[in-house]
């Protein structure tokens, strides 16, 4: 995988069984409209990168799609969709959506987390949050979930447990590109909860790690360290999981 996943790590799945039972019909919820919005897409002839794509032109490696981001101004969440090159991507990854909300709108006060390196900038409502981001090939068919170090999404950064509290939050609430795309992406923030909440957490835990190993660094932004964490992702594992927990 290149230098896309230098000094990144493969979290553990969270325990499904000490999951509240009112988390799990969430989840379980949250599956269903996933698989809507795939079979709609689907039988138009469509994906979720098709449509992120569409007339977009030629479709170049490090561009934001669509052009100037998706970002919904009453749930104060936002995406876009990129390529990397493809020694810095999975084997057959096309690209991947990052998912960002505004916490000053969400959770006013909110602190930073001042890291060396960090960027914060003075307006409050100019800082946003990278929760994470949601790989797929060329058909949209999600591939893993992962976390990056905060110079690669310009990001203000924040403790884990801070970020985790507004997943609940991630709702992309436009018709355009395509409200089921936009719906897609909210359901599967919902339907892996717990492993975006896990690998926030390791990703606080690979910073921390970085800076003892390298205390003069300003980690935030280096170069050496990219991905934070990330997990392979299965839609089929994941139902499966939580219907067994709710004896479905």
């Amino acid at each position: 995988m290149g230098h896309f996943a230098k000094g990144s790590n493969q979290s553990a799945l969270p325990a499904f069984n000490k999951l509240p039972r009112a988390r799990l019909e969430e989840m379980h919820d949250a599956a269903e409209t996933v698989i809507e919005c795939e079979t709609v897409l689907r039988k138009s002839g469509m994906s979720v990168v098709s449509e992120v794509l569409r007339d977009q032109g030629t479709f170049t490696t490090w561009e934001r799609y669509p052009k100037g981001d998706i970002f919904d101004p009453e749930t104060h969440c936002q995406y876009f969709y990129h390529a990397h090159t493809t020694d810095e991507m999975l084997t057959g990854e096309n690209g991947h959506f990052h998912l960002f909300v505004r916490p000053d709108a969400l959770v006013p006060g909110l602190a930073p987390w001042a890291l060396p390196g960090a960027q914060i900038p003075d307006d409050p409502a100019a800082r946003f949050a990278h929760i994470g981001a949601i790989s797929v090939d060329a058909k949209g068919n999600p591939l893993r979930i992962f976390t990056t170090n905060r110079w690669v999404t310009d990001e203000t950064f924040y403790h884990a447990s801070d970020v985790i509290a507004l997943l609940d939050q991630f709702t992309i609430e436009l018709a355009h590109p395509n409200w089921a795309v936009n719906l897609w992406l909210s359901a599967m923030v919902a339907l892996y909860r717990p492993q975006f909440e896990a690998l926030l957490r390791a990703r606080d835990t690979r910073i921390e790690a970085w800076l003892g190993e390298h205390p003069d660094s300003a980690v935030l932004e280096d170069r050496g360290l990219q991905n934070t964490s990330e997990m392979a992702i299965d839609p089929h594992w994941q139902i499966t999981a939580i219907e067994a927990e709710l004896d479905l």
